[in-house]
């Protein structure tokens, strides 16, 4: 059963950032809102390690990271991405920088750690891509230079974003939550399961790693009123989930037109 109706009528876009400084675009006051509870939840300076986590693939992992540090990045956050999502890597195509030159490589010792750090076109925000295809990402993911690399960019930024693979697809997430502060976890209208929400997070669990929050995408407020579900999924979120501050710190909507904001490779089912 889903855990939310199927939009089928939904086109696609490409994985872009649409914040900016100053801009009233749709979509971008989620980010703003999800921006400033992630700020509020490392107060303390104890979460800036965030891994974006997601149960299936298509849920909008890339493209809600990319946008967050750009948010924060505006507030004079400084920031830096990683992609770990090693079998699918895309944060290079959405920064649009090469994806040579990247962990793989550090991990060779053919780069330093001041070549492997990528610089954007966005304020503060800085990339670290994959690099070479990588086919035993475990052995990355549980070495002492990895742990090493995250420790010492702790100490330089405000906050470590890390793009990850899914939970029920690739087992990678039990590794990276040993570098990591607490996962972000997404939830996609229209295609996310039940069951596979209460697996991943079941999972997560599992192994430890504390939920800071919930992200619920592609949501379309229309067509949630028109079925007369609303927001009352809070209730069902509440029984997986002990988000920080609120079970969604922001629902990323869907556009009016046919401009779709997050997750833009959805297959149409």
């Amino acid at each position: 059963m889903s855990l939310f109706r199927r939009n089928k009528s939904l086109k696609l876009a490409k994985e872009r950032i649409i914040v900016s400084e100053g801009s009233s675009r749709f979509g971008s006051h989620g980010y703003t809102r999800l921006r400033d509870n992630i700020i509020y939840i490392n107060s303390d300076g104890n979460r800036k390690v965030i891994q974006i986590e997601s149960a299936m693939a298509k849920e909008g992992k890339t493209s809600v990271t990319a946008n967050l540090a750009v948010s924060l990045g505006l507030t004079d956050k400084k920031v830096v991405v990683v992609d770990l999502d090693f079998r699918r890597p895309r944060l290079h195509r959405v920064f649009k920088l090469a994806k040579e030159q990247g962990i793989a490589e550090y991990m060779m010792g053919s780069i330093s750690r001041e070549e492997v750090i990528k610089h954007t076109s966005y304020k503060n925000v800085d990339l670290i891509t994959r690099g070479a295809e990588i086919h035993n990402p475990a052995l990355i993911l549980v070495s002492d230079k990895f742990k090493d690399l995250i420790t010492s960019l702790k100490e330089e930024y405000d906050f470590i974003l890390l793009d990850c693979a899914p939970v029920l697809q690739v087992s990678d997430y039990i590794h990276i939550s040993k570098v990591s502060d607490g996962a972000l976890f997404l939830v996609a209208y229209g295609r996310t399961t039940r069951a596979q929400v209460s697996d991943a997070v079941k999972e997560l669990r599992k192994n430890d790693i504390e939920i800071i929050g919930t992200l619920f995408t592609m949501y379309d407020k229309k067509k949630d009123a028109r079925y007369g579900y609303g927001y009352g999924y809070g209730g069902y979120y509440g029984k997986y989930y002990d988000a920080a501050y609120g079970d969604m710190p922001a629902a990323i909507e869907e556009p009016d037109d046919d401009e779709t904001t997050i997750n833009p490779e959805q297959s149409e089912k």
